[in-house]
């Protein structure tokens, strides 16, 4: 008897740690930039403008990452990723030759069809828990285990090229 109640223990606390480590999804408070506009071109016959609400509207995951090099390290990044947003639209990011990520600071990323076929990117609309701060919204690219040279802020546009 005592081995059983000391196995359902041990099973309870493994089953708790494997879903925190999981980090299910933050409920991030976007209120003040929730309306910002993102356009993404190349996806429906005309451009098509999301929200970071819309974004938080989809299925969304928090997970924990850091980049490959030291300028970001360690995060916990909060949105939808970029298939989810895509397959509303019926497609992928493997249907694409090139897909061309623009900040409103004018620093843009153009991500290659191996690159993005082999990479998954998400949508941040939070970072650690938080709402995005003032140099980052209305979205942030986050890939996980990449260079942060990728990490685009400030997401105001993402073009889709066959």
């Amino acid at each position: 008897m005592k081995y059983r109640n000391l196995v359902s223990v041990i099973t309870i606390c493994i089953m708790a740690l494997i879903l925190s480590a999981c980090g299910g999804t933050d409920d991030i408070d976007i209120s003040s930039y929730q309306d910002q506009q993102i356009v993404f071109t190349g996806i429906a016959d005309e451009p098509v403008i999301l929200t970071p609400a819309d974004l938080k509207a989809m299925k969304c995951r928090t997970l924990k990452t850091e980049s490959t090099s030291d300028k970001i390290g360690k995060v916990r990044a909060t949105g939808p990723e970029l298939d989810t947003v895509l397959e509303q639209y019926g497609c992928s990011k493997a249907d694409f030759s090139k897909i061309i990520i623009a900040g409103s600071d004018e620093y843009d990323v153009k991500l290659l069809n191996d690159y993005i076929t082999t990479h998954d990117i998400y949508l941040a609309i939070g970072i650690d828990g938080e709402p995005l701060d003032a140099e980052s919204i209305p979205c942030r690219i986050i890939i996980p285990e990449s260079d942060s040279a990728y990490w685009v802020r400030m997401v105001t546009a993402i073009e889709f090229v066959k």
